[in-house]
């Protein structure tokens, strides 16, 4: 049933997390993946990785929050790189301080030509004035959009803001 979904998304952005930090599982419990799959411990402890169900016809395929099982970066970047790869569309939720690896995934997805969803938090129109989308992250969405046609921006207020149309997204367009 879960290979069966018409769409298998990668939703990607920076986990604000660590597990490091003490009671790191209720802050994982506020990313907008472990909401989308109705259980931190889906994020974080996936008992398949081969997907979660999210819907009739999405299948989330990644990522999960490896580090908490000590992997290698050489082990998280195959694993991730391969769900790129079989993904259907990629979700990017972009902030203030998109990481590198985050960036690295919208470039590789966007080598391989997927269709591209790009939420960003918009700036106020004085702040980050090299692009009309005035955010940090103007370059990687703007290449993007560029150099691949099947790419989609949503601008967002805020970080709330962009799961919601996250969320809409899902419902309203894959649902």
């Amino acid at each position: 049933m879960l290979m069966d979904a018409k769409y298998k998304l990668f939703f990607g952005g920076a986990f604000s997390f660590d597990d490091r930090d003490e009671d790191y599982d209720l802050a994982a419990a506020e990313d907008y993946r472990a909401q989308l799959l109705g259980s931190v411990q889906a994020l974080l402890r996936p008992k398949d990785l081969s997907g979660v169900l999210i819907n009739d016809n999405v299948l989330y395929i990644g990522p999960f929050y490896f580090e908490a099982e000590s992997r290698k970066a050489q082990d998280i970047i195959t694993c991730e790189k391969q769900m790129i790869e079989n993904c259907t569309d990629a979700v990017f939720v972009l902030d203030d301080a998109a990481c590198p690896g985050t960036i690295a995934e919208i470039m590789y997805a966007n080598q391989l030509q997927k269709t591209i969803h790009l939420f960003y938090i918009k700036h106020n129109d004085d702040e980050e004035t090299e692009s009309d989308l005035h955010t940090p992250c103007w370059y990687p969405l703007t290449f993007c959009q560029l150099t691949n046609t099947s790419t989609k921006l949503y601008e967002c207020d805020d970080m709330k803001d962009a799961v919601r149309k996250v969320f809409d997204l899902i419902t309203f367009n894959f649902g």
